[in-house]
């Protein structure tokens, strides 16, 4: 729910109610200048992963419900291992160069399981305009701080400016056209001294912004209009290990493969 709220310093601010409670826990809002631009949202550039327990270290998912712009009323899914760590990344395309606007917020993105029904959605990036059909997701990532020396210690649990995510598989509607990705893509992250060019494959993943609520709190989405396009991609250079910590704690996490380039995008729900 929508509502404007006069502040005690005379500022008239919109509030973004968000519905929805955890067992035993209660409902939060956020508020944002009436106006206010929400922040960007970065390529990102995904790798399969593993998470390994240590003596003081480890994650510990809570129970969670998620709601998004396919689960208005929410969903509460199991919550497995790590699958993916993600860096924000540099994306050159001839003489165009897509900055990393954040270079703090990564992500790190758990397995999901739950049922969801399919959707089909008109998909709109840097590489075009497809048609996608959904299924059940997959994955919940959390922004996240990332560390290659040791635990990143910062004094907020999560990097600011950057929304949760609940991430669907997704394949071509068939008979509709592809996307059509440019030759010669080049990309760079905290990972590659110097920009690596890829190829790029098929879409994978469709990545919603997610209000995530525990039993403590809730997490509104930062910025609800900007998805994140996965696509299959070639090997880029590696980093092991990584420390990551965010709202489910801090842990130690092996990198394996490149796995995904990830893009800003909008989306239509056709059906």
């Amino acid at each position: 729910m929508l509502t404007f709220v006069r502040t005690r310093l005379g500022k008239l601010v919109l509030g973004l109610m968000v519905v929805g409670v955890a067992a035993g826990g209660a409902i939060a809002a956020t508020s944002l200048t009436a106006g206010a631009s929400p922040p960007p949202v970065d390529h990102f550039l995904c790798y399969l992963s593993t998470s390994t327990a240590t003596p003081v270290l480890g994650f510990k998912p809570v129970p969670v419900r998620l709601v998004n712009q396919f689960a208005p009323n929410g969903f509460v899914p199991r919550v497995d291992p790590v699958d993916f760590h993600c860096n924000p990344a540099q994306k050159i395309v001839g003489t165009h160069v897509t900055r990393i606007t954040n270079p703090n917020a990564h992500l790190l993105c758990w397995h999901l399981t739950v049922t969801q029904p399919s959707r089909i959605v008109r998909v709109r990036n840097q590489f075009g305009t497809g048609v996608l059909q959904t299924s059940s997701p997959t994955q919940l990532c959390l922004p996240s701080w990332k560390s290659l020396t040791g635990p990143p210690k910062q004094p907020t649990v999560a990097p600011p400016g950057l929304s949760h995510f609940t991430c669907y598989p997704v394949a071509y509607v068939p008979g509709t056209a592809p996307f059509k990705p440019p030759a010669g893509v080049r990309v760079r992250d905290q990972f590659s001294p110097a920009p690596v060019t890829v190829t790029v494959g098929p879409p994978k993943l469709l990545c919603l912004p997610t209000t995530k609520i525990t039993a403590k709190a809730t997490y509104p989405m930062v910025n609800s209009a900007l998805h994140l396009l996965c696509f299959q991609v070639s090997p880029t250079p590696t980093k092991n290990p990584v420390y990551d910590q965010n709202q489910f704690g801090t842990g130690k996490v092996n990198i394996q493969h490149t796995s995904l380039l990830c893009l800003p995008s909008t989306k239509q729900v056709l059906h």
